[in-house]
């Protein structure tokens, strides 16, 4: 689908189409993650900790929520809390994951990220096989508005708490 925003109608393995997109798909796809809180690559875990740090998982491309401890700063892969910030409880982190980039997965539930996918990826891929920076700059400006609009599409349905009050009772039977 980047391809044909570009005018390329065929992903052949060995066109210069097809070598752009294996180049740009993981980093695009990660670069978007990095961008915005997308509910769909959110995790929750508890950290463990190790000497005078907790490690951040392996998959944590950006910290969302820190829990359990008061002040603290992001070194590398691991969390150090200030002088004033040590906490002897649980300390658990809400975090973007990188694993469905890692996996070259888009969830089928996300549309509108797989739409801003497919335009940054198309902007990417417009230097190595067209060469038109118009295009690439069109592209980009397309990427940025649907950008916006998915953004906050997923941070109103995550915050939104739209359940039918009625919906349990609706859905049993009134004749047992």
């Amino acid at each position: 689908m980047a391809l044909h925003e570009i005018g390329e109608h065929s992903y052949v393995e060995g066109t210069p189409g097809y070598a752009a997109c294996e180049l740009y798909f993981r980093q695009t796809f990660l670069f978007l993650l990095k961008r915005f809180d997308w509910s769909f690559a959110r995790k929750r875990v508890r950290l463990q900790r190790s000497g005078e740090v907790w490690a951040l998982p392996p998959d944590c491309l950006r910290i969302v929520e820190l829990g359990g401890l008061r002040h603290w700063r992001k070194y590398g892969a691991c969390v150090v809390p200030e002088v004033d910030g040590w906490s002897d409880g649980d300390v658990w982190v809400v975090y973007t994951s990188s694993e469905c980039a890692m996996e070259g997965i888009i969830p089928d539930d996300v549309p509108d990220f797989a739409q801003v996918m497919i335009f940054h990826l198309a902007a990417a891929i417009c230097g190595c096989v067209s060469g038109d920076e118009g295009k690439r700059q069109e592209l980009l400006e397309k990427a940025e508005g649907v950008l916006r609009e998915a953004a906050l599409l997923d941070a109103t349905q995550d915050a939104s708490n739209d359940q039918h009050p009625l919906e349990s009772m609706l859905n049993n039977s009134i004749t047992v």
